[in-house]
């Protein structure tokens, strides 16, 4: 806006296999979705790649200086941002210069530029401090119309990810039902014996319906399912967990038991 003053913004955006891991900003901006710096950046980064610098991991560069070159590095390093890293400078020099000390016993040093293995899982960033919070508002407010549609927007989140097969669907729809889980008004319906508003049950349903298409994904591996079956028993066991269909009972049904038999029943 031409009545708010111009502002620097100074973003970080760490990125794995064509997946974008990490973002910071200085902005100061919470929320569950990227500031508009960090999309700024990124189509900049995606418009003009020649114009991105390439630098090679920092362990590659300090290995290309000499001594003298590694002392003005550090002490640089530490000149520019002394108040917040001198502490931690002091404190690994003087375990380096320990024989004894836990960090000579561990043959190199870490590298976060180097990226992570081939091997290694990758998945986009996802802010879960800010999940966790602004499920916990919306669920504060009751639920009820503004914060409502904003725990419908949350859900369509997770369907849309499930969608374009992103494992963080899995992961939103956890942290989503753990603040599910740990509403007060769970335990005070649970002591009045008085049932959930109609409202809140719908939120409940829709959490259900998401759930049945996480574990019935064909794409998961058995690992996966082995952990989400560990997590729903857990939850399940929990007293304040809302009962489905009015059902008492306080064991998962067994689906196993539950399938065709027969000669032609598909396994």
């Amino acid at each position: 806006m031409q009545s708010e003053p111009e502002t620097v913004c100074n973003v970080a955006i760490s990125f794995d296999r064509c997946k974008i891991t990490s973002v910071t900003c200085s902005c100061g901006n919470k929320d569950i979705f990227y500031c508009a710096h960090v999309v700024a950046l990124s189509l900049y980064r995606i418009r003009k790649p020649d114009q991105v610098k390439l630098h090679l991991p920092i362990s590659e560069t300090l290995f290309q200086m000499n001594r003298d070159q590694l002392q003005k590095f550090v002490q640089y390093l530490i000149t520019v941002h002394h108040t917040e890293v001198l502490p931690t400078a002091q404190k690994l020099a003087d375990e380096i210069l320990s024989q004894n000390s836990e960090i000579n016993q561990v043959h190199g040093a870490p590298d976060p530029t180097a990226g992570a293995s081939i091997d290694d899982e990758n998945c986009w960033h996802l802010d879960e401090e800010q999940v966790q919070e602004q499920v916990k508002l919306f669920l504060s407010q009751g639920g009820y119309h503004g914060s409502g549609k904003q725990l419908n927007l949350l859900f369509a989140k997770v369907r849309e990810m499930l969608k374009m097969r992103d494992s963080n669907g899995a992961r939103m729809l956890t942290l989503i039902t753990e603040q599910f889980m740990a509403d007060p008004r769970l335990l005070l319906w649970t002591q009045q014996g008085t049932a959930m508003t109609d409202k809140y049950r719908q939120l409940w349903d829709e959490l259900g319906a998401l759930w049945m298409c996480i574990v019935l994904n064909p794409h998961c591996k058995l690992e996966q399912k082995s952990s989400w079956l560990k997590q729903l028993k857990k939850w399940n066991g929990v007293d304040v967990c809302p009962w489905e269909d009015g059902n008492h009972g306080n064991e998962l049904p067994n689906l196993t038991n539950a399938s065709p038999q027969g000669a032609n029943a598909n396994q």
